[in-house]
């Protein structure tokens, strides 16, 4: 059957960490905190999208050099919740400690904050940080022209969209962020779990399935679902049909009809995935002129290090950009964990929240090129 890996993930991530969250890693910030911390909420300028979050900034004299953080791919805390872990309020103390003002905030539908999520894409996500640097413009503390923005994941897919629209951005921090285009991400995720696992012709042919899905969807972005369903389920048939019996009891889809297959499918026509699946980071990251901080764990297997940062690098490249740096940690998953099996169910069960050698890397960069 189909291996939807990703989308599993967006869609169940805040059920399951909500039932995690009481769990206290060492990392986690407990008070009284050496630095003030502001409850804040305001709205956007249309007033349909509401938001809350936390601002904390050093106690010495301002204005600070600020830093809006943009969460992962589900409707996400402030503090990125993942299995109690909380890997925003690590960076957040451990980035305020050191001498700069953060803001991490609610996503839609999650804390205090609201607006529509039914047809919002990364692309309504990135007015939403547009909106949050419009709130630090009216802070004392925020030096605002050194203003940037650190995102996780899909947080890393966005920050160059937040550039496009506020060109005066002073840098993007990229956490595990994304510089191929969704479509083949999602197929590295539908895929490179199995390999090695099943045998090469069943493997071929599950490629081939999912390739082929995905390029429905990513050559007619703007078809009905039904179009793309019944194109769906024609080639899943034709496909079956050709399959020997051995791959078809390998690949368990024996009692799988074209129509189960579809409503599988299905989850990846709404409105935020459609537009993951057709969109190129690197059209974005190519216009991208201000200092740049791109970190990828080599053991990630949700966005996968080597293609990713490379196809950042590129796209930076493109836009005459010299003022970045690029580095692969090695040992660390999509979190930036030190783990072991490396797979998304180990998350929680990792005592490291956040890798100190990444948190250092960060500081020592801001302190280098920005502050």
């Amino acid at each position: 059957m189909r291996t939807i890996f990703f989308s599993l993930l967006v869609f169940t991530s805040s059920i399951v960490f909500s039932q995690e969250a009481k769990k206290i890693f060492p990392q986690t910030p407990q008070p009284p905190f050496d630095y003030k911390l502001d409850s804040v909420e305001y709205e956007s300028r249309d007033g349909l999208v509401h938001l809350a979050g936390s601002f904390t900034y050093p106690k010495g004299i301002g204005p600070f050099t600020t830093l809006v953080m943009i969460t992962g791919s589900g409707q996400e805390d402030r503090d990125e919740t993942i299995f109690g872990h909380k890997p925003f309020a690590v960076i957040a103390d451990h980035l305020t400690k050191n001498g700069y003002a953060v803001l991490r905030v609610d996503d839609r539908g999650r804390g205090k904050s609201k607006g529509d999520l039914k047809n919002a894409t990364s692309l309504d996500f990135a007015e939403d940080v547009i909106t949050s640097i419009q709130y630090l413009q009216t802070r004392k503390e925020v030096n605002r022209n050194k203003i940037g923005v650190i995102g996780h994941s899909e947080g890393g897919f966005i920050a160059p969209m937040v550039y496009s629209k506020y060109r005066a951005l002073a840098f993007i921090i990229s956490l595990a962020g994304t510089g191929i285009p969704g479509g083949d991400i999602l197929l590295m995720q539908q895929t490179s779990p199995l390999k090695g696992k099943i045998s090469d012709p069943a493997y071929a042919a599950l490629y081939e399935l999912n390739q082929r899905t995905l390029g429905f969807i990513k050559e007619q972005p703007s078809a009905p679902d039904s179009v793309i369903l019944g194109q769906v389920k024609e080639f899943y048939t034709s496909w079956k049909a050709a399959l020997s019996p051995e791959i078809i009891a390998e690949l368990k889809v024996e009692k799988v009809s074209p129509e189960l297959y579809a409503f599988q499918v299905r989850q990846e026509l709404i409105p935020w995935m459609r537009y993951f699946i057709v969109t190129d980071p690197a059209d974005l990251w190519s216009q991208v002129k201000c200092p740049v901080l791109a970190l990828n764990g080599d053991k990630d297997i949700q966005v996968e290090a080597l293609p990713n940062i490379t196809g950042i690098r590129e796209a930076l490249k493109k836009a005459g950009n010299t003022k970045f740096t690029s580095v692969i940690i090695p040992g660390l998953n999509h979190l930036f964990q030190h783990c072991e099996t490396c797979t998304v169910d180990e998350y929680g069960k990792l005592q490291e929240t956040f890798s100190p050698q990444a948190l250092t890397l960060i500081t020592d960069w801001l302190n280098k090129n920005i502050k």
